[in-house]
């Protein structure tokens, strides 16, 4: 999956280099991410840590951060945009509290990805309202370090992303939602992943 990913970039920025320069653009701003976090995910993590030795384990996380993306685009056609870009879906925090013995501890963890995807655009390039779809490969590493040993709390992997948005002159207002199946409790987000609201700023070339 990994190399189809790989793949689908590089076609993009094939399309990128050979679009004209006035219907490229590039893009950037702030994203107000929300973590999708449930009880089984941090149930999970909790049970990791009693497993270690611990009589006990409660563990609590944030559910939303502050973050950013960056990327690159081009209007195919009047309809249809291509972008691949960066994002820095904030800092995940957990705390875990144990028992037998009584110990505290925090992690934190910032996941990275680069989404690559289409753009249907109802309106004019300067003035409308899109849908968006297509893939993201993220990475998201840490450990909770206890005085009985670690929890590894990793992720990476190549999933879905959608969003819906509306841009009005050089502001784009947008919101996108990133896939993480597959990664479970190991990451602490769990398979509902991350949904981020963005307001950017985007400027032709």
């Amino acid at each position: 999956m990994l190399k189809i990913f790989f793949i689908t970039s590089l076609l993009t920025f094939s399309f990128l280099t050979q679009a004209s320069k006035a219907d490229n653009y590039v893009y950037g701003g702030p994203k107000i991410i929300y973590y999708d976090v449930e009880e089984s995910d941090l149930q999970s993590v909790a049970n990791d840590l009693v497993a270690l030795g611990f009589s006990t384990a409660k563990v609590e996380a944030n559910t939303a951060g502050l973050g950013f993306d960056i990327g690159i685009g081009t209007a195919m056609n009047d309809s249809w945009d291509v972008e691949a870009g960066f994002a820095y879906l904030g800092e995940f925090e957990l705390t875990a509290t144990m028992t037998g013995p009584a110990e505290t501890m925090t992690v934190t963890s910032s996941a990275i990805t680069f989404p690559v995807g289409a753009k249907y655009k109802l309106g004019d390039s300067e003035n409308n309202v899109y849908f968006k779809g297509g893939a993201h490969y993220w990475r998201q590493n840490s450990n909770i370090d206890t005085t009985l040993g670690s929890v590894n709390m990793w992720g990476t992997g190549l999933d879905p992303m959608f969003g819906v948005g509306a841009q009005y002159g050089d502001l784009v207002l947008s919101y996108e939602h990133y896939s993480f199946s597959g990664v479970g409790a190991g990451a602490g987000v769990g398979a509902g992943g991350m949904s981020s609201l963005s307001l950017v700023y985007k400027k032709e070339f």
